[in-house]
């Protein structure tokens, strides 16, 4: 004899299996968080990890080093150089008696350059920009570092946020094939239908291990991201996944205020400007190649002849002399060498300009982009809300029908999926509006 079973007490069982599974997983949840306190990590740590760990950035800090040191021999161009010298010769006459056969100099000299017509301090302001430019360069490597960390951290909580809803749409459907089996046993309903609620557990859990790479892929990503040891416990800890409504978030900026802001506080765009201005210099650097060097230069030596000459210190007193000189080089022909440093150096200060230009548009068009996607991502937010909240009346009511026979259990699961994408629409809309809103106040310099 078959039991028929009410729809209230069907949707009460259903409602109880659920609030169980959300009692669970929030006490999981209170148990994790209590329990890696000391190791979760919030967005702010993220980004302060990031910056400290990032192997781009430590190239990029290696660069700055560099045009430092770039900077420091230049300015040695203006210094005075000196050398000592200290020369041993041995040497044979075969036909000659009688003769030593080693001789010693000793010599210190010095030159210093009078007049190059300006090139040496040229090369100076030029080196030094270019040391400028890497610096903002540098910030602009730490805002890309940023970008990343920004896009995998909100992954990964979209990706645990829909992972906390496949484990709830598994256990709900593990709960519900239970039923059904004492339901097929009283004879309450047909075998198609208990196997139909079996191959429901079986897809919710296939939703799931998808869900579970997700959360996996987004962490490692992440961790990678920060130089974050795999064997290390890693946790996020995300107040942003209490924000229900892009209603109670700040409003957006004007786009023209945003695109100036960005403008402005952007790194790129100043190393590219202040590289331009380097260019320029090394144009006029390479156009010094057929100016007259005027040199000053002294030399102090003395010798001696060893072994049969004798009286070495007055070889060496005798010997010594001293020589002031002033040499002026007067290019005539070279070549065409200068000519082509400067068509050489013309071609970069071109392309620097092109380049700033270029990453003007290329800004430009990002910062558009990313406030047509905040834009739409917080109506796409608004619109996923409400079609959770119609889905899910929708279900109620589908349950209704069901536990009346006036649905099919086919026609049941749809509408149980159908909320299922609903809540995965939503967590996706959620999570796009907050990164493009984070990554706005990026371009704005607001996280540096």
């Amino acid at each position: 004899m078959q039991r028929n079973v009410s729809p209230a007490h069907l949707k009460g069982m259903i409602n109880r299996v659920s609030h169980t599974g959300i009692l669970a997983a929030l006490l999981l949840t209170a148990f994790s968080t209590v329990s890696l306190a000391e190791s979760a990590w919030t967005l702010e740590d993220c980004l302060k990890q990031a910056k400290k760990s990032s192997l781009k950035l430590e190239s990029a800090k290696l660069r700055e080093q560099a045009a430092d040191i770039s900077v420091k021999q230049a300015k040695s161009g203006n210094s005075p150089t000196v050398s000592a010298s200290i020369q041993n010769t041995l040497y044979d006459h075969p036909f000659i008696d009688n003769e030593d056969h080693y001789r010693l100099n000793l010599g210190i000299s010095g030159s210093y350059t009078l007049w190059d017509g300006g090139a040496t301090s040229l090369n100076v302001e030029s080196k030094t920009l270019s040391k400028e430019a890497t610096a903002f360069a540098t910030q602009q490597t730490e805002r890309s570092v940023q970008e990343s960390v920004l896009n995998a951290y909100m992954s990964l909580l979209a990706a645990s946020e829909n992972l906390r809803t496949a484990d709830a749409s598994v256990e709900l459907a593990q709960a519900e094939f239970e039923h059904y089996g004492k339901l097929f046993e009283a004879g309450s309903i047909t075998k198609k239908d208990l196997t139909q609620s079996q191959s429901n557990v079986l897809q919710k859990q296939t939703t799931q291990l998808s869900a579970q790479l997700s959360v996996s892929t987004a962490k490692t990503t992440l961790r990678q991201l920060l130089e974050i040891d795999g064997s290390a416990e890693f946790q996020i800890a995300a107040p942003e996944t209490d924000i229900e409504s892009p209603d109670s978030l700040p409003p957006l900026p004007a786009y023209e205020q945003l695109k100036a802001d960005a403008q402005k506080a952007n790194p790129g765009l100043k190393s590219d400007s202040i590289s331009v201005r380097a260019a320029q210099k090394n144009t006029q650097v390479a156009s010094k190649g057929s100016s007259i060097t005027v040199t000053l230069g002294a030399n102090s030596s003395t010798g001696l002849q060893a072994w049969e000459s004798g009286d070495y210190k007055g070889q060496l007193k005798y010997g010594w002399q001293n020589s002031i000189s002033l040499g002026i080089n007067i290019p005539i022909i070279d070549g065409g060498t200068t000519e082509n440093k400067v068509l050489q150096a013309q071609v970069n200060e071109t392309e620097s300009q092109v380049s700033l230009k270029e990453n003007l548009k290329t800004l430009e068009n990002n910062i558009e982009k990313l406030y047509l996607n905040a834009v739409s991502a917080d109506m796409q937010w608004k619109a996923a809300i409400l079609q959770v909240e119609a889905e899910s009346e929708t279900l109620a009511v589908a349950e209704e029908q069901r536990g009346a026979g006036a649905l099919t259990y086919t026609d049941f699961l749809t509408q149980k999926n159908n909320l299922e994408k609903a809540r995965i629409t939503l967590t996706n809309a959620k999570y796009t509006s907050l990164l493009s809103r984070k990554l706005l106040e990026l371009y704005q310099g607001k996280l540096d």
